[in-house]
């Protein structure tokens, strides 16, 4: 059948990929805005290119391509070996960027640097060399004031 015939050439298609794409457009800016909210990152460091490279750009790109490339060949027709493979990588893939997904959102890293927009370049990193995550960062801070306060 022509392109854009079968089920998978509509579901998989560009316009139902783009839609997508959009939906994770909305999710990364929603993200960046609760991460923001909650403290996860600083100011500086929600405003970095980097983060808003990967909320507006990688979300939405990726997010287009897991529709397109992902479901498309779920839905594509075919009973080979090599088609039920495909289908088992494809599922495999996703699942394993969803386990490396949940272990990272349970331990935190510094991520993105801060950065000063008007100098065009990071600022310098408000951690100590030995923190390894957010969490460690704000212990250090939380020390350093109940000692301030002494």
């Amino acid at each position: 059948m022509a392109n854009g015939g079968g089920g998978a050439g509509r579901a998989g298609g560009a316009v139902v990929g783009l839609a997508c794409g959009g939906v994770w457009l909305c999710f990364g800016l929603a993200q960046w805005w609760g991460e923001l909210r909650a403290g996860f990152f600083t100011c500086e460091q929600a405003m970095a290119p980097t983060k808003i490279w990967h909320q507006l750009v990688v979300y939405p790109l990726l997010g287009y391509w897991l529709w397109t490339a992902g479901v498309g060949g779920l839905l594509a027709p075919g009973a080979r070996l090599s088609d039920i493979a495909g289908r088992v990588l494809i599922t495999a893939c996703v699942a394993g960027w969803m386990l490396i997904n949940g272990y990272d959102r349970r331990r935190p890293k510094l991520g993105h640097p801060p950065y000063d927009w008007r100098r065009l370049r990071p600022f310098p990193q408000p951690w100590s060399a030995s923190s390894r995550t957010l969490s460690a960062y704000r212990t250090e801070i939380g020390a350093e004031e109940r000692v301030g306060r002494r």
